[in-house]
């Protein structure tokens, strides 16, 4: 009976080491519109994680996506990280008036938020200095003639 306590501790403690699926750096949704969407997704689905196909790749969990008026299966997947990036998992929320609201998760850059892929907008040109103003014209000579500039 003491063995078999102590195994179980053992085991327990094992258990909580935590994934060893290596996983994605997680984020936010930023500024980012929600898909309103009608009624929330299924449960998520059960899935047996494939063998790594190498160092780099990350586990991508299996999600539902709303596409045209229903919810489908995008299955979980190994993808390597774009640089300088984080995932944002899909979420659905109610929002402030009451309606449903469901972001997708992707890929996104870290600072800006944005989906990769997309850019900032451009920030916009700095005004040109101000020139100086043009030459007044020239004064006319006495006795009605013109200066030769003016000619």
């Amino acid at each position: 009976m003491g063995r078999e306590l102590i195994l179980v501790a053992f085991l327990g403690l094992v258990g909580c080491g935590g994934s060893p699926i290596p996983l994605p750096e997680i984020g936010p949704h930023v500024r980012e519109a929600p898909v309103l969407v009608p009624y929330p997704p299924p449960a998520a689905r059960v899935e047996i994680v494939p063998p790594r196909p190498g160092k780099q790749e990350v586990w991508i969990d299996g999600e539902w996506t709303w596409e045209r008026r229903r919810w489908v299966w995008r299955r979980g997947r190994w993808e390597v990280p774009p640089p300088n990036s984080y995932w944002a998992p899909p979420v659905t929320m109610r929002q402030s008036d009451g309606s449903l609201g469901f972001f997708g998760g992707g890929w996104r850059t870290k600072g800006s938020g944005l989906p990769i892929g997309e850019q900032a907008p451009a920030q916009p040109a700095p005004a040109a200095p101000a020139s100086a103003p043009p030459p007044a014209p020239a004064a006319p000579v006495a006795g009605g003639a013109t200066s030769s500039a003016q000619q």
